[in-house]
This record gives C-alpha cells, sequence and structure tokens, in this order.
C-alpha cells in the first residue's frame, strides 16, 4: 500500500529588500538607500521608479531608514546604570516592548554613577545622534537640568520621578508596601528594626525609607538606624557587617531590594547570626534569586514591567505631542511574599 504524500510546507516569505527594489526599479541599490535617507539630487523618473517598485513589492523600510527619509528620529535613548544588576530585567523589558510596539528603536547605553561622567557622557551622545526622546531608568541629578538646558526640544522621561508622580499604588517610586511589612513583623513580636536603604538620589528608596521612618514611629517600634546602599549585593553585605546586633539587639532587617538583602544575609552568617532565628530579613522586589535562597527571601512583589512600559507610553506621548494617559495606566498592586527569611524573635534570654 502506497503511502500518500505529503506536501511540503512553502517557507515563510522574507520581507523584500532595498535590492529586490532596486532590481525591479532597474536602479542600484545605492539609489535606492539615497531615496530612503531623503537625499536630494535624484530625478523626478527615477524617484516614481523606485517608489513604484516599493508598492508592488510591498515594501516597508525599518524604522531607522523611515526616519531618515522623513527626518524624523525614531530613536529612543534608553538609560539604564552602568552596573545593569541594580535595574530588574523586567523592568527594562517592559519599556524595550513599548517603544518596539509604537515603532520606535530603543538604544541602551549604561552610564557610570559618577555626576560629572554621566553628564559628559550623556551630552556628548544626544549631540552626535539624532534621538526622538529620552528616557532614563535611572536617576539623573544634575544631568537632568543640563539636557533640558542644551535640548529643550527632545522629550525627557526619568522613571522613578515619572512613577511617583503618578500616585499609583504598585508603581516604582512607591513605598506603601513598607508599611504593611513592618506590621506584619510587628504581628510576630520584632521591636527593634535596622534599614539597609536604597541610593538617596532614587525616588524609590527616599519612599520605601519614608515610610519606615514613619511607620515605626506610628507603632511605637524602635529603628536601630538607616544605612544608604547602592541596590548592589556587595553593597548590603558591606552595610550588613556593619548593623549593630548587640546593643539593644535587632531583629528584623528591612533591606531596600531583594540584592541588598542577600549582600545582608550573607554578612550576618559570616557574624555568626542564623536567619531567621536570630535575625529576620525582608527584601523588596521578589526577584527569582530570592526563592532559591537557603533560607528563601521574603519580599515585595510588584509588577516591575509596568513602570518601564508605563514610563515609556508616557515619552512616546511627549514626542507626539499627545495628551498623557498616565491617569489610565493598570499598575498591579504590590503584595507580601511571605518566605522563609522572616519568623518570630527569639525569646528574651533569661536572667
Amino acid at each position: 500500500m502506497s503511502q500518500a504524500s505529503v506536501p511540503t510546507p512553502a517557507p515563510a516569505s522574507k520581507p523584500p529588500t532595498i535590492y529586490e527594489v532596486a532590481r525591479l526599479a532597474g536602479v542600484s541599490h545605492q539609489t535606492v538607500s539615497r531615496y530612503l535617507k531623503g537625499n536630494g539630487g535624484l530625478k523626478p523618473a527615477t524617484v516614481v521608479k523606485v517608489e513604484g517598485a516599493m508598492a508592488e513589492l510591498n515594501y516597508s523600510p525599518n524604522p531607522a531608514a523611515r526616519a531618515l527619509r522623513s527626518k524624523q528620529a525614531y530613536r529612543v535613548l534608553v538609560v539604564v546604570p552602568e552596573g545593569t544588576q541594580t535595574v530588574p530585567p523586567r523592568m527594562l523589558r517592559g519599556a524595550m516592548t513599548a517603544a518596539q510596539e509604537a515603532g520606535y528603536v530603543p538604544d541602551v547605553v549604561a552610564v557610570e554613577s559618577a555626576t560629572a561622567s554621566r553628564v559628559h557622557r550623556l551630552l556628548a551622545l544626544i549631540a552626535s545622534e539624532r534621538l526622538a526622546g529620552i528616557f532614563s531608568l535611572v536617576p539623573l541629578g544634575a544631568a537632568e537640568k543640563q539636557i533640558n538646558a542644551a535640548h529643550p526640544e527632545l522629550p525627557l522621561v526619568v522613571a522613578g520621578d515619572y512613577d511617583d508622580a503618578m500616585h499609583a499604588r504598585g508603581s516604582l517610586a512607591d513605598g506603601s508596601a513598607a508599611e504593611e511589612m513592618l506590621e506584619y513583623l510587628a504581628s510576630l513580636g520584632h521591636r527593634s528594626f535596622y534599614h539597609v536603604a536604597g541610593p538617596r538620589l532614587w525616588t524609590s528608596a527616599v519612599n520605601r525609607r519614608r515610610s519606615y521612618e514613619k511607620t515605626i514611629a506610628r507603632l511605637g517600634l524602635h529603628s536601630a538606624g538607616t544605612a544608604a546602599g547602592d541596590w548592589s549585593m556587595a553593597s548590603g553585605y558591606k552595610l550588613g557587617l556593619r548593623i549593630p546586633l548587640d546593643d539593644g539587639p535587632v531583629t528584623a532587617i528591612f533591606a531596600a531590594s531583594d540584592q541588598l538583602a542577600i549582600g545582608v544575609i550573607r554578612a550576618l552568617h559570616e557574624r555568626g547570626k542564623r536567619v531567621p532565628d536570630d535575625v529576620s530579613v525582608f527584601g523588596w522586589d521578589d526577584l527569582d534569586a530570592g526563592k532559591y535562597l537557603v533560607p528563601s527571601l521574603s519580599t515585595v512583589s510588584m509588577d516591575l514591567e509596568a513602570p518601564g512600559r508605563n514610563g515609556m507610553h508616557e515619552l512616546i506621548s511627549r514626542i507626539r505631542n499627545e495628551p498623557s494617559e498616565a491617569q489610565h495606566y493598570e499598575v498591579l498592586p504590590m503584595r507580601l511574599v511571605l518566605r522563609e527569611s522572616t519568623a518570630p524573635p527569639p525569646a528574651p534570654s533569661a536572667g
């Protein structure tokens, strides 16, 4: 019995290239490239041939080529910290996806933390490139004013500052979950706390610290102090070595990021303190790594794609001179994720 033949599926058609446009129009690919770049000097008859070939092939130039032809910029500069681990990948993904879906080409650039270096680098980049706008996931400090002064026509959105203005629960800069966190730890019996904060330039770090301080005062708890780091595990480790643990012992530590918390836990281990038997540790961001620590990390979960996505939408609105839709952006509320790194404080020693 013969087996019925199965037709081979036709390969997916590829989009046409400028070489095919040139071949159909009877011109060189350099001529098509000149047309797309908007360069003058082409004869009217040549323009008609190129446009006719493009229409017949249903050729659609990419955003970069379209920008050159129309004299409109489609590139968006996305600024991240030099240590990219300080920006959750989901936040960057939200911004990149939003830009691409709107037809813009995002270019990611990492800048140094030092203010003078950051200003010099960004101003040099802006002067050498045709940009539609800038979206920064890192606070720009003095650079923001200098960019606005040097390029007042260039739309600029800083994610943390913009997100804070939304006053939306679940936004990047919202620190209100610290209140719920401290209430939970207090319900376990903790009374003495320490806060390992993020950098003071970051609105999110400032708001988390502010919420910590207000809640400590409202609940009548004791804070043994606050120290600011740079979001990294190394910073959390260094600060963790200095947390006062013996004089009026701290039994709970609130770290402003999961990476800070991971560094703190390592420092506590080296100091002979067990988590959570001796000290509870709470992080923020719900990074995947926290699930696999021993002990697993209690944390604050938030929609990390939303700040990147919504901030980029705001930038695109400004680029296009459209009304802001910030009040309509959906942002999921934060929630506490309780794991093994938090428990009731140790019982007071007898005598």
